[in-house]
């Protein structure tokens, strides 16, 4: 492990550990590294803020273990794992959707999420075309509405188990994209069949 990389998770669990008495609004910079022995100098080095912090912490410990060689058919086990991470974390990542505006978690959540779906929709699509502004709206509808139903389980103490969560989301998105594929390949005379059948 690089010594870079062993500063920040320092500073990770330095901000983690004062998340779980505080809100994440009031905790500054100089918290934070008083409690990992840092100078301030040192956390500007790696981080912008404690907002970019805190996206990291999520796009290192979550989403760069469970994307590796994921595909969209596997788009299920994806969100499973996050929302397990997330309930394992639960003081952490409640704190952090709590804080809304500009540089909010939610944001970058919601960026992340339209990113992976992205991906995902172009695995779908494989060789035939889709315009990137109709893959862009796709991304975007779909990561509201995993995105909103994400914020209100952690608002709602995240009491619901994973696994319904998902069942659900499967029922949902398996339904809709179906018929808006359905409908989007007459539209585009793409040939639909080879694709429908994966649905």
């Amino acid at each position: 492990m690089s010594e870079s990389l062993i500063t920040k998770k320092a500073i990770s669990n330095s901000i983690k550990e004062i998340m779980k008495n505080k809100p994440l609004q009031k905790i500054s910079v100089a918290e934070i590294v008083k409690k990992c022995g840092i100078n301030r100098q040192t956390f500007y080095y790696h981080f912008k803020d404690k907002y970019d912090l805190v996206d990291w912490i999520y796009y290192n410990e979550v989403v760069s273990s469970i994307i590796q060689d994921k595909t969209f058919y596997q788009w299920s086990s994806v969100v499973l794992e996050v929302l397990k991470t997330m309930k394992r974390e639960q003081y952490f990542y409640t704190n952090a959707l709590s804080v809304t505006g500009q540089n909010a978690f939610q944001e970058y959540f919601f960026a992340v999420t339209k990113d992976l779906l992205s991906e995902f929709i172009d695995q779908l699509f494989e060789n035939n075309k889709i315009e990137e502004e109709d893959k862009n709206f796709i991304a975007e509808f779909y990561a509201h509405g995993l995105v909103g139903v994400v914020v209100q389980w952690a608002r709602k103490g995240m009491n619901e188990e994973p696994e319904k969560i998902v069942q659900r989301l499967s029922n949902f998105i398996n339904d809709i994209n179906y018929y808006a594929a359905k409908k989007y390949f007459i539209e585009h005379g793409i040939d639909k069949d080879k694709i429908i059948n994966k649905l």
